[in-house]
């Protein structure tokens, strides 16, 4: 789930494939199974506009490559929007691209464009799962959130050629923080990552949480409504992702984290598994992949040094 060439996507240090094994999602405020796309948008969600007490910080998980969870999010935005205005914020945008994004927004560019201006991966990212995203926000005129670390920055402290420009450690992080971080790095990589790599790509993954933080605390103040973040699962672990940040840099606000999981799945352990900590957790069916392991066993054994 963490940094992976097993999970994240085009911005981790390799492309990823399919679920962390042995991740799984509890949660604090409950637990839903969605079998089929057409489930209602969860009561849970509807906190976001709240007229007493909104949620200021909606964040979405995700499995990159699950169609099922892709759609449910599609709906239950399309559900939100029909109510009030929010800020969409992607993890797929390179935040240093947000001026990018809005000049080809002021030009009346299409999805495929705005995304190529956000630096949107297309060999890594599935642009199917994507675009419906960025079409919402055009045809709700919801503004759009470029949130993540670039790829060439988060590779270049993951392979500890480049260190993050501050400390990315959030306020209390301590010693059983670093070791659940480090835990999680391990499994992401089928156990088979030398333990000199497992600080730098640590690094990585809190740099790009931390990047993530700051993007929709700008966003929330620049635009005054309600943001709703789309990552992945592991961004939005309020244990060890996004939220450690926020509540940080944005003291008494009301944030709200999805995490979407597979069930019964490479990701199922059998236990409550390692993502405990998600205010609801939606479990869906585990998508048919090839064994996420398979790149690391399949790579040549390095020469022995002399």
């Amino acid at each position: 789930m963490f940094g992976c060439a097993v999970h994240r996507g085009a911005a981790d240090a390799g492309n990823c494939a399919g679920p962390v094994p042995g991740s799984r999602g509890s949660s604090g405020a409950g637990r839903l199974v969605i079998e089929a796309p057409g489930a209602p948008l969860p009561d849970a969600l509807n906190g976001l506009f709240d007229p007493v007490a909104p949620i200021d910080f909606l964040l979405l998980g995700e499995v990159h490559d699950h169609p099922l969870q892709h759609r449910l999010r599609v709906d239950w935005l399309e559900a939100l929007a029909s109510r009030g205005r929010f800020a969409l914020a992607m993890e797929q945008f390179d935040a240093t691209r947000q001026g990018d994004i809005d000049r080809a927004r002021a030009n009346h560019s299409g999805a495929r464009e705005i995304a190529q201006a956000a630096a949107f991966q297309f060999k890594g990212w599935n642009w199917t799962f994507y675009e419906p995203y960025v079409e919402l926000a055009l045809r709700h005129d919801l503004p759009l959130v470029a949130a993540n670390l670039s790829m060439s920055q988060a590779r270049s402290i993951a392979r500890g050629a480049a260190s993050p420009t501050e400390s990315v450690e959030p306020a209390g992080w301590g010693d059983e923080d670093r070791e659940r971080l480090a835990a999680e790095i391990r499994l992401s990589h089928c156990g088979m990552l030398p333990e000199s790599a497992i600080a730098p790509m640590a690094a990585a993954q809190q740099a790009r949480d931390a990047t993530i933080a700051h993007a929709l605390v700008d966003a929330h103040r620049e635009w005054r409504l309600p943001v709703v973040l789309l990552a992945g699962s592991g961004h939005v672990r309020r244990d060890l992702g996004v939220p450690r940040y926020l509540r940080g840099l944005a003291p008494g606000a009301r944030i709200f984290s999805v995490g979407l999981v597979e069930r019964n799945g490479a990701d199922d352990d059998g236990s409550e598994g390692r993502s405990r900590d998600f205010d609801l957790t939606i479990e869906t069916p585990a998508h048919p992949r090839p064994d996420p392991c398979a790149v690391f066993r399949d790579r040549p054994a390095a020469a022995p040094k002399d």
